[in-house]
């Protein structure tokens, strides 16, 4: 049952577009854009009390098996993240980034109530389909939010609250949304803050699990600017190839070291160390102190050694289209083939972002996220 009546959540949603909502909340912004989009872009009802779509049993396992190194990714980060909130009714779900349901952790004497809601493996979470909720929010801008009980486009989720957060690969792709969500919670929107920061940290975890099992090929630096964290919770990690280059860094040593703005690069340019000390054998169980190039700046570290060959790395890298066998089974005419390029160029600029290529390109989000459908465009990290 909706949680509030249908024709007092349609007002809702256009008071919100026109500004006369009091207190709309910081994302209001943010929620009256997707509202446009829901209502103009794809004409969705937002008086529907109509669950979400769900995959049959046989497409869920084709996502499912696709994303499996995603998946493998995970960990213990969704049951960890839920064994924090499940006390106040919440059950936490991993998206893909496509907005698909693959994996979820909920307690079993509230699996059907969840599952009536819409939280369960293979439910559908793109805009296109269910409007403004908090995976769709955060496919489309790559930023956290809590899309709380009427922040929802549809009448059948205004009972809900969502705390969602990006996850995203070691080249900036969005991979995935990691979601906590509850059928009840206060109406104060304050409620949910401790909630979203969780879910935050929970989808650091999974990134840095992704990047560790993508660059196990590569000496990891596990560092923290603080000496006495580096064995218990490393902030940054660097991976650094055969030729002692650095190769990827994860989101934290990206914001705190400049150097590692354009890669790949010597190590020697980012950090005052040799390379030939990161792979000294010895460094695995020494504490290393390095300092960063060209400031005053120190991180902490200790060294990761490569786990298997470099050969035997699977593929997660930043190549610019699909594999030429993906290619070759899809026709295109040549003003499509042209488009489909620049498209690809664009989203390489602009690191997979999104709203960033459309920008370049002249197109809405919603266009631009339709034609990367037509021309079945893949983001590296699924290649």
């Amino acid at each position: 049952m909706p949680y509030v009546r249908q024709t007092s959540h349609l007002d809702r949603v256009r008071d919100l577009i026109a500004g006369r909502v009091v207190n709309p909340g910081i994302d209001a912004a943010r929620l009256a854009s997707s509202y446009r989009r829901a209502l103009d872009d794809y004409r969705l009802d937002p008086a529907s009390t109509t669950g979400p779509r769900i995959l049959t049993g046989a497409e869920l396992r084709a996502v499912q098996q696709s994303e499996e190194n995603f998946l493998r990714s995970t960990g213990q980060c969704l049951p960890r993240l839920h064994a924090m909130v499940h006390e106040a009714g919440y059950c936490v779900i991993l998206a893909n980034a496509h907005g698909v349901t693959i994996d979820y952790a909920v307690d079993a004497d509230q699996r059907k109530d969840f599952k009536k809601a819409g939280l369960y493996p293979g439910s559908c979470w793109s805009e296109d389909e269910e409007g403004t909720c908090g995976i769709a929010s955060v496919l489309l801008d790559q930023e956290a939010i809590t899309v709380h009980k009427t922040d929802h486009f549809r009448a059948a989720f205004t009972g809900l609250t969502c705390s969602a957060a990006p996850i995203f690969s070691p080249h900036g792709e969005l991979i995935g949304v990691l979601d906590a969500s509850a059928l009840s919670s206060p109406d104060a929107r304050d409620s949910q803050r401790l909630v979203n920061q969780l879910v935050r940290q929970g989808a650091t975890l999974i990134e840095d699990g992704f990047f560790l099992k993508s660059y196990g090929h590569c000496c990891i630096l596990l560092a923290h600017r603080n000496r006495h964290f580096v064995e218990v919770q490393p902030e940054m990690l660097i991976a650094v190839d055969e030729h002692g280059s650095v190769v990827a860094a994860n989101r934290c040593a990206r914001d705190v070291i400049a150097g590692l703005g354009t890669l790949p690069r010597p190590v020697g340019e980012v950090l005052e160390v040799r390379a030939e000390r990161l792979f000294d054998a010895r460094a695995g169980h020494n504490l290393l102190s390095l300092r960063v190039a060209g400031s005053s700046a120190w991180l902490h570290a200790r060294v990761r050694a490569p786990l298997r060959q470099a050969g035997t790395r699977p593929r997660t890298g930043s190549a610019a289209a699909e594999a030429p066998e993906t290619l070759a089974a899809v026709a295109y005419t040549p003003q499509e083939q042209a488009e489909r390029t620049r498209i690809v160029n664009a989203m390489n600029v602009a690191k997979w972002r999104p709203l960033q290529a459309a920008a370049m390109l002249g197109l809405s989000r919603a266009t631009l996220y339709r034609r990367i459908k037509h021309l079945k465009i893949v983001p590296p990290h699924r290649q």
